[in-house]
């Protein structure tokens, strides 16, 4: 089922029909057991997209409707998850490099991936715990979305666009500060991959154009995300006790990553440029000016026109 909200409906009931089916499918996917090693990842992968697209839904709701009976479990459910996905993504980012970037990792790929799964694998041993911890967390979310459903307008939905565009602009602002660390630029990829949810779910309003920007800003998002990858897999390379992978010294190996990341770093803050180039607002009052004309043209009820559904306080960005 696609992300989206259908706008011609009830903008509460649509948000907590998304809610249901993604926590719904987050269990199902929860249920995999670990034997299948390749299924169980993709599983723990899906879960966790699953997770964020709630989140991105409540976000953009009034801030006095997120009530933490919903926020709560999310955030237990996703930290839950967080070490075993941190352990997989590291095997995904040695296979993206050797298939995008095969000279980076040289003849340092097979033994590093031979040491990094056996840390995988241990890892997954470790966490299979939590996965318990975060069904039993979407078990009880489950129930509390059952009879669920805020009573929002269309404006509501184009002011919680607006919030989570700008928070993605303040953490990009942010991220280019001279001295930017790299939780600064965390924060920017976390909140860059909540607007393109977001984005996501309004682009009914006009899916023709919405789709392109949408996947613009996701790629913006997975560029930011390997970048932390890279960061992850310097990290335990700096950990292993051997001098030697292949016949590159572990400190070549470790400048070239670091090469790596600073370039997709760069990549980034040039896109990123682009990405947030339209302020907050006039993001949300035309995407709201989109649904409008739309709903206008078939003759459909529709909220206020943008002009008068936005009447929102200056962005600071």
């Amino acid at each position: 089922m696609a992300f989206v909200l259908r706008l011609d409906r009830d903008p509460g009931a649509e948000l907590a029909r998304v809610m249901r089916f993604e926590v719904d499918s987050a269990l199902r996917l929860l249920a995999v057991t670990p034997r299948d090693a390749s299924a169980f990842r993709a599983a723990i992968h899906d879960a966790r997209r699953a997770l964020r697209r709630c989140r991105a839904a409540l976000r953009l709701l009034p801030p006095a409707l997120a009530i933490d009976t919903l926020a709560q479990p999310l955030r237990a459910a996703g930290r839950a998850l967080s070490a075993l996905r941190d352990a997989q993504a590291l095997l995904e980012t040695i296979a993206q490099l050797q298939q995008q970037q095969p000279a980076l990792l040289g003849s340092a790929h097979p033994a590093l991936l031979q040491r990094l799964a056996r840390q995988v694998r241990a890892s997954e041993h470790r966490h299979i715990a939590d996965v318990l911890v975060a069904r039993a967390a979407l078990q009880a979310l489950a129930v509390t979305l059952t009879d669920w459903q805020p009573r929002i307008d269309h404006a509501q939905l184009w002011r919680g666009l607006r919030r989570g565009s700008a928070r993605a602009a303040r953490a990009a602002h942010d991220a280019r500060r001279e001295r930017a660390d790299d939780a600064r630029v965390h924060r920017w990829r976390r909140r860059m991959r909540e607007h393109a949810l977001q984005l996501e779910l309004l682009s009914a309003a006009w899916p023709q154009v919405l789709a392109g920007e949408v996947a613009e800003c996701k790629r913006l998002a997975r560029m930011l995300g390997h970048w932390r990858d890279l960061g992850v897999l310097q990290i335990h390379v700096r950990r292993l006790r051997c001098e030697h992978l292949g016949r590159l010294r572990r400190d070549s190996v470790l400048q070239r990553l670091r090469a790596a990341r600073g370039q997709t770093l760069r990549d980034a803050m040039a896109m990123g440029a682009l990405v947030h180039a339209e302020s907050p607002r006039l993001l949300a009052r035309r995407i709201a000016g989109y649904h409008h004309a739309h709903a206008f043209a078939v003759g459909a009820p529709t909220a206020p026109a943008a002009s008068t559904a936005l009447r929102v306080e200056r962005s600071t960005v």
